[in-house]
């Protein structure tokens, strides 16, 4: 009989959590991996850290960015910010963010072997005359195209929450293969410019 995911929710002061700066998601990512109840983990828990810890630790020193200029829903300009990570010829990590006026929307996938074993989801509020404030952010746990565990702070809208695991499987399968097909490109334009003459 299959088990159904874990769920956590820690609701926020507001829906607001104070103080949060971008470079502290990371270890945002390590406070909200939360153990069963009894506190013991599973094995795919501790795969799964494992896998998080190394992608985290290789994306300090090494690092690919790129742009992509889209347009929201209702004609909005907007500018994807990509960061991603290889190793052994395949992604281990990528970050996709953007602004809409004070709002960061962030999304963080972890891979093994191009398949997401954690994703996490974030708006963050950057207001002109205080600190940095999560909206709220969700941070899910993937055994092949099912979440396994759900961890969730502040009001997560209800069309996020609502798709937990089938939606977030597809939304990382999308942003996947934009990934692919732009390092199709760069690295297309990267050999033509060594060997042009």
């Amino acid at each position: 009989m299959k088990r159904a995911a874990d769920t956590w929710h820690f609701p926020l002061s507001g829906g607001v959590l104070n103080t949060v700066v971008f470079k502290w998601l990371p270890f945002i990512t390590c406070c909200l991996m939360v153990s069963s109840a009894s506190g013991q983990r599973t094995d795919w828990r501790n795969r799964i850290d494992e896998l998080v810890a190394r992608a985290d630790s290789l994306s300090l020193v090494s690092q690919q960015t790129f742009y992509l200029n889209k347009f929201l829903s209702n004609d909005r300009p907007i500018r994807e910010t990509w960061h991603y990570t290889v190793s052994s010829g395949r992604v281990v990590i990528f970050e996709v963010h953007y602004f809409v006026d004070s709002v960061e929307y962030l999304e963080v996938y972890y891979l093994d072997r191009d398949q997401v074993i954690c994703s996490e989801q974030y708006e963050i509020e950057y207001p002109h005359a205080s600190d940095d404030r999560i909206r709220w952010g969700t941070v899910r746990f993937f055994q092949g195209n099912t979440v396994q565990q759900s961890v969730s702070m502040g009001t997560v809208p209800e069309q996020v929450e609502a798709g937990r695991s089938y939606d977030s499987w597809i939304r990382f399968k999308s942003r996947f293969r934009e990934l692919a097909a732009q390092r199709t490109l760069q690295e297309k334009n990267y050999k033509e410019a060594i060997f042009a003459p």
